[in-house]
C-alpha cells in the first residue's frame, strides 16, 4: 500500500471556500483576462480553491445582514448575475430584554444603522460564489481538509491535506488514500474564526503581538418558517440583556428573511478567563421570551447551526501576510462587531489579495516584501477606517453590559474618546477566574434544571444536531485532541476542581460528557458542528481542534 503523499504543484492556493477566498480568486481571474487580452505574453497561472465541506455553502453560517458596499464594487450587477439576496432591511430596533419584559431603544445610532443594508443566507451566498468561480476556469476541491503546514526555509511552500480511509486507531483501511501535499508560489488562508491553520501560522511567524485579545464569541442560530402575517420581510431585531447576566457580553437577533422565514440567533461570549457558559441554552431562554415566542409559536424549525465569530477587533488583528502567505477575511481578524458584520469586510480582503497577487504574478515576485502590499492596501482602505473605528468596541463591555454601554455612547457622542481610542481594557473580570466560573456553573446548573425543551418550541442539543445536517464518517481518528496526560490530570482532576469541568456546558453539541460518575470524559466528536467553540473557551488551553477527514461536518443549505 501506498502511503506516500503525492505532491500538486499550484501557482496560487486558496485554503477555504468563504466569501473571502471565492472574491479573490474570481477577481483574480478576472485581471488576469484583462490583462491576457492587451498582453503580448498572456499569464496562465494555475488557481485552486479547497474546502472542508462536503459541498459549496456546507459550513458556512452567519445571521446574516449583508453590507453590499465591497459586493458593489466587485460585481456591479451582482443583481443581475443572480445573486441569492433577501430582502433589504426596511425596519430596524433594538431592545433591552428583562425576563418578560422588553425597553426598545427610542433611536438606532448612524453607526449601528443597517439602513442599506440586505438579508441574506451565507451558505447560499458560498454556492452562487463557487459556481462563478468554477465558470471562471478556478478548480475548487470540496471535501479536502487542509491538516497542516509546509514550510522550508522560513517559507510556507503549501499544505497537507487529509488522508481518507484511516480507521479510529489511525490505522489504513482497505480504501485508504494517503493525502496530498499542495505546494503553491503564494496561499491564501480563508478559513473564518479559529482555523487551525491560522493557529498554525500565528505560531510559525508570531503574527500576533504579546498579549493581544483574541476574543471569540459563540453565535448560536436557527432558521424558522412561521405563519405569514407576524412579521414583514426585510424586518431587523436586535436585543441584549435577558437571559445572560450583566456580566457576560452577547446579545440575539431576528432577521426575517421573508414574510414566513425567519432567522433567529444568539451570541454569548466564551472566553478562556470566562468559560462557565452554554449558548444553546442561551437561545432556547432567549425564544422563551414573550417578545420571540409570540413569533415562532406555531411554526415550524428547518435548520439549526454554530459558529464562532471573531472579536477581539482591529488591535488584535496582527499581521495578515508572510513568507509565502495572505490571510483575509476573519483569518485576518476582520470582523466589525461594533455592527456584528464581517461579510463585506471579508470580499473586500479578497479584492485587496487578488490585486496583490496579480501584481507578485506580473512580476513573477513572491516574496515577502511584495506580499506585504497586501497590508499596505489594507491601511489605506475604506475596510481598515472602519475596523480602527471599531477597534475597542468590544473591549469596552469586559466590565459589564452596562459599563459597555456607557463608554460606547461616549465614544459615540466624542470620536476618539476613552476606548474609542484603542485603550483596550485587561479581560480578566476578577482576580479568581475560576471562583467566578464555579459560581456561573452553579447558576448554569439551576437554569438547565429550570428548562425542559419542548420539541417545538425549544431544542435539545442532540436536536440542533440533527436539523444542523452534521455527519461524519465514525470510524476516524478523533479529531479533538487532549493528551491522555492532560486527560488525567487537568480535565479530570484540575479543571474539575477549579472550574467545574464547563466543556460539558460551552460546546453548543454535546461533544464533551463526564460518564462513570464523572470519572471519564467521553469526547463525542462525531457530534461536532464545527464551531471551534473549545479551543477558544478551553481554559487551560490543553484542547486541539484539528480537521476531521474532509467532507465531515456540517451540511448547512440556508444558513
Amino acid at each position: 500500500m501506498n502511503t506516500e503523499p503525492e505532491t500538486v504543484e499550484f501557482d496560487i492556493l486558496f485554503i477555504g471556500a468563504g466569501p473571502a477566498n471565492l472574491t479573490a480568486a474570481i477577481h483574480l481571474r478576472r485581471l488576469l483576462r484583462h490583462h491576457n487580452a492587451m498582453a503580448p505574453d498572456p499569464l496562465e497561472p494555475s488557481i485552486a480553491v479547497i474546502d472542508k465541506g462536503r459541498y459549496p455553502g456546507a459550513h458556512l453560517l452567519s445571521g446574516a445582514i449583508l453590507d453590499p458596499r465591497a459586493l458593489r464594487e466587485f460585481m456591479p450587477d451582482y443583481l443581475e448575475r443572480g445573486f441569492p439576496s433577501g430582502p433589504a432591511v426596511s425596519e430596524e430596533g433594538i431592545w433591552y430584554l428583562t425576563k418578560n419584559r422588553k425597553l426598545r431603544f427610542p433611536s438606532i445610532p448612524e453607526a449601528f444603522s443597517n439602513r442599506g443594508n440586505t438579508l441574506c443566507s451565507l451558505s447560499r451566498v458560498g454556492a452562487w460564489m463557487a459556481e462563478l468561480a468554477e465558470k471562471e476556469g478556478i478548480d475548487l476541491f470540496e471535501g479536502t481538509a487542509a491538516v497542516g503546514t509546509v514550510v522550508e526555509d522560513g517559507r510556507l511552500i503549501g499544505v497537507l491535506t487529509d488522508d481518507k480511509g484511516v480507521d479510529k486507531n489511525g490505522t489504513p483501511g482497505p480504501a485508504y488514500e494517503p493525502g496530498l501535499v499542495l505546494k503553491a508560489r503564494a496561499t491564501v488562508i480563508g478559513e473564518g474564526a479559529g482555523g487551525s491553520l491560522t493557529a498554525e501560522l500565528d505560531r510559525i511567524f508570531n503574527l500576533h503581538p504579546p498579549g493581544a485579545a483574541r476574543n471569540q464569541e459563540t453565535g448560536m442560530k436557527e432558521c424558522w418558517r412561521i405563519p405569514s402575517g407576524r412579521i414583514s420581510a426585510g424586518t431587523v431585531r436586535h436585543t441584549f440583556g435577558y437571559p445572560l447576566p450583566s456580566s457576560r457580553y452577547g446579545g440575539g437577533w431576528i432577521y426575517a428573511l421573508s414574510d414566513t422565514e425567519l432567522s433567529v440567533g444568539f451570541v454569548t461570549s466564551v472566553e478562556r478567563h470566562a468559560p462557565a457558559a452554554d449558548p444553546h441554552l442561551n437561545l432556547q431562554r432567549f425564544k422563551e421570551h414573550p417578545f420571540v415566542r409570540s413569533l415562532l409559536e406555531g411554526g415550524t424549525i428547518l435548520e439549526a447551526g454554530a459558529r464562532t465569530i471573531t472579536s477581539g477587533g482591529y488591535d488584535a488583528m496582527g499581521r495578515i501576510s508572510g513568507e509565502g502567505f495572505l490571510l483575509v477575511g476573519e483569518s485576518a481578524g476582520m470582523l466589525d462587531m461594533r455592527r456584528l458584520k464581517g461579510i463585506h469586510l471579508a470580499m473586500k480582503s479578497g479584492m485587496l489579495a487578488a490585486e496583490t497577487l496579480f501584481e507578485a504574478l506580473c512580476q513573477d515576485d513572491f516574496s515577502a516584501g511584495r506580499l506585504a502590499g497586501y497590508e499596505k492596501q489594507f491601511r489605506t482602505s475604506w475596510a481598515h477606517d472602519e475596523l480602527a473605528l471599531a477597534r475597542s468596541y468590544r473591549q469596552a463591555f469586559d466590565r459589564g453590559i452596562y459599563h459597555g454601554l456607557l463608554q460606547t455612547g461616549i465614544s459615540l457622542k466624542f470620536p476618539g474618546a476613552g476606548l474609542a481610542a484603542g485603550k483596550a481594557e485587561s479581560t480578566t473580570k476578577t482576580s479568581d477566574p475560576a471562583l467566578e466560573s464555579r459560581k456561573e456553573m452553579a447558576a448554569l446548573e439551576k437554569a438547565e434544571q429550570a428548562h425542559r425543551p419542548d420539541g417545538t418550541l425549544t431544542f435539545t442539543k442532540a436536536d440542533a444536531i440533527y436539523r444542523s445536517g452534521t455527519v461524519h464518517e465514525e470510524n476516524q481518528p478523533c479529531h479533538l485532541r487532549i493528551s491522555s496526560e492532560d486527560m488525567a490530570a487537568i480535565c479530570l482532576d484540575r479543571c474539575r476542581r477549579e472550574y467545574g469541568n464547563p466543556c460539558t456546558r460551552f460546546c453548543p453539541a454535546g461533544v464533551y460528557e463526564l460518564t462513570d460518575g464523572g470519572g471519564a470524559l467521553r469526547i463525542n466528536a462525531s457530534n461536532c458542528l464545527h464551531c471551534k467553540t473549545c479551543e477558544a473557551a478551553d481554559p487551560y488551553g490543553i484542547i486541539t481542534w484539528t480537521p476531521p477527514e474532509g467532507g465531515g461536518g456540517p451540511g448547512y443549505k440556508i444558513s
